[in-house]
């Protein structure tokens, strides 16, 4: 049965060869320059590895209302990341599910990081973004302008490394991997999230 559950997800998601750009293949080409502004994952001695049980990578993006949202404030919060992209239809799928999961689970932070725009390998705008928010209902969960070349190392040494949109990264209180997938299904999502409390 959970090899069923996988061989679907993996159908029902953005495949990693839609991933793929000429500008993507080797997005981390340089010293990282560390700000304090947003600036997608932010490099650091225990962000050597994404894996369940380690720390998650800290990042600082801008969400739809224009505010900086930084992972490593929301330690003691059960996290759930979504890696999603505008174009990408199994995306938006689950996007229709953020704002309910939101209300339905107050002590966790559900955050769409929306990587591409309504073109593969361009970063989102804001009007993208905020049709995003507007077209799928949501208003309280955040919606964080994400990229490429912000979010992405396909090493996972210096970025998270994703195999396809969308892409769910759970993190516990203590900011440590528990659980990830690709793909969505409302229930299984749900009970990971469960499983984190």
């Amino acid at each position: 049965m959970k090899t069923l559950f996988f061989i679907f997800m993996t159908i029902i998601s953005c495949k990693p060869s839609e991933l793929e750009t000429t500008e993507s293949a080797n997005v981390h080409t340089g010293e990282p320059e560390i700000v304090l502004e947003p600036v997608g994952v932010i490099p650091a001695d225990d962000c050597q590895q994404i894996a369940l049980g380690d720390k998650a990578c800290n990042f600082r993006l801008t969400d739809q209302d224009g505010n900086t949202w930084d992972l490593y404030q929301h330690e003691g919060d059960v996290i759930v990341l979504d890696f999603s992209a505008v174009w990408c239809p199994p995306c938006q799928m689950a996007a229709e599910h953020t704002q309910d999961i939101q209300d339905t689970y107050t002590d966790v932070q559900m955050v769409t990081i929306l990587i591409d725009g309504n073109t593969p390998g361009l970063e989102p705008t804001e009007e993208e973004i905020n049709q995003w928010v507007t077209s799928h209902g949501i208003t309280t969960a955040p919606i964080l302008q994400g990229s490429r070349e912000k979010m992405f190392d396909p090493a996972a040494i210096e970025g998270y490394s994703l195999g396809g949109f969308p892409t769910y990264l759970y993190i516990d209180k203590e900011l440590k991997f528990y659980a990830g997938h690709t793909g969505f299904n409302d229930e299984y999502t749900r009970l990971k999230i469960e499983e984190g409390l």
